[in-house]
């Protein structure tokens, strides 16, 4: 069904487009191309007089541009989800969450709300200073908000990329004051990532950075915070994606790190699928040893977030809190905004499941626009799952000690 989604979008953008040019080359006088636009995608016609060819003509426009207005609006409402979740104020009092890549986009949005429904929360980011800003941005939003001062927001430093920062994380939250006001974990947010890096990049654990961003930091970092988890409820949500349809015929155990290949989009959608199946052997581990964990996955849907990193450039993407797009970067992104989520529709099920939101029976399951959605084979693969488990403590070095 989502997956009819993405393909209904990229039509409508298509027919839009090829509306467009029609209207613009059919004739350069303004006043006919908003003529154009009204009639609908202009139908090759016989020159002919005939009432009845005109009368054919103008039916079929109009019902063409009905049909494509209406499909149109369906699927923008589809596109961009329920309306922004805002957990209820206090429900999340005494309530500990790690948020990853939490300086800027889902995650940025994803600390204010949950801050302002009462959490103690942890922003990580590579940059001090721009986890210095995210904190300040939190507060000021949880006051706006509630009308009351939330001050137990923190940054600390993380770069899941470097194992040895990875490593040294947990011992860093339990030094810190937000570990000492609560004493334990209540959720871990494992939110921060890479989509369709270029080229083939490295990271200084000689892993490749999709890879290691996306899944195997997040692996390792889990593992050294299980120990910190509220033994009587906790949570662990991973922001996944519907990508992870580019590896639906398996995840190639030969090509984690593009030994064999490196494609971009496939390298994000293998880690999209990682992260499932992360999700699913976390849960079935912890079941097994009785652990009060729910572990789930979810997919935010295309934010513009990542957007703008894509189509404007990774060489010229800045975080939206240093520097606003040119105009010329705007007008790039216009004609797909409407197929798109705000960041505030896209951090929806990652703060309602952080919330303890999502039922009781949610245990591994996979989530979208706040609803549980099945998954493909490929992301049911339990043999796979347990391989990927295997190879990732072997990668990373850790195991989970649960």
């Amino acid at each position: 069904m989502k997956m009819q989604v993405i393909k209904i979008s990229m039509l409508h953008f298509a027919l839009l487009t090829s509306q467009g040019a029609s209207a613009f080359m059919s004739s350069s006088n303004p006043a006919s191309l908003v003529a154009s636009s009204r009639k609908g995608v202009p139908l090759p016609m016989s020159s002919s007089d005939d009432v009845q060819g005109d009368d054919r003509r103008g039916f079929l426009s109009k019902a063409l541009g009905g049909a494509l207005f209406t499909g149109i609006v369906a699927n923008g409402i589809s596109v961009q989800g329920p309306s922004p979740y805002q957990p209820v104020a206090d429900s999340l009092k005494g309530k500990l969450v790690v948020i990853t890549g939490g300086n800027t986009g889902l995650g940025l949005e994803s600390g204010k709300r949950l801050a302002a429904a009462g959490a103690t929360v942890v922003l990580t980011s590579r940059n001090p200073s721009k986890g210095e800003r995210a904190v300040s941005s939190v507060k000021d939003y949880a006051m706006d908000t509630t009308g009351t001062q939330n001050d137990n927001v923190y940054t600390l430093p993380l770069d899941l990329c470097d194992l040895e920062s990875v490593k040294a994380f947990p011992d860093i939250l339990k030094n810190s004051d937000a570990f000492k006001k609560t004493q334990k974990i209540d959720i871990i947010l494992n939110n921060a990532g890479v989509m369709a890096v270029p080229d083939l990049q490295i990271t200084k654990d000689g892993f490749e950075k999709t890879f290691q961003s996306n899944h195997l930091g997040h692996f390792a970092l889990t593992a050294g915070l299980i120990p910190l988890l509220n033994p009587t409820e906790s949570r662990i949500v991973s922001v996944s994606s519907m990508a992870y349809l580019i590896a639906s015929k398996g995840l190639d155990m030969t090509n984690l790190n593009g030994e064999v290949e490196y494609k971009p989009w496939d390298a994000y959608g293998r880690s999209k699928l990682e992260n499932i199946l992360f999700t699913k052997e976390l849960q079935k581990r912890a079941d097994a040893v009785g652990k009060q964990i729910t572990a789930v996955a979810l997919h935010p849907g295309a934010v513009r977030t990542d957007l703008a990193r894509y189509i404007v450039g990774e060489d010229k993407f800045v975080s939206m809190q240093d520097l606003k797009p040119s105009v010329g970067d705007v007008a790039k992104l216009l004609p797909a905004f409407y197929f798109t989520k705000s960041v505030e529709r896209g951090a929806n099920s990652q703060i309602f499941l952080s919330a303890f939101q999502g039922g009781d029976n949610i245990k591994g399951k996979f989530f979208i626009n706040m609803k549980e959605n099945s998954l493909l084979p490929a992301a049911l693969d339990m043999d796979k799952a347990k391989e990927l488990w295997k190879v990732s403590e072997y990668m990373s070095g850790v195991k989970f000690d649960f």
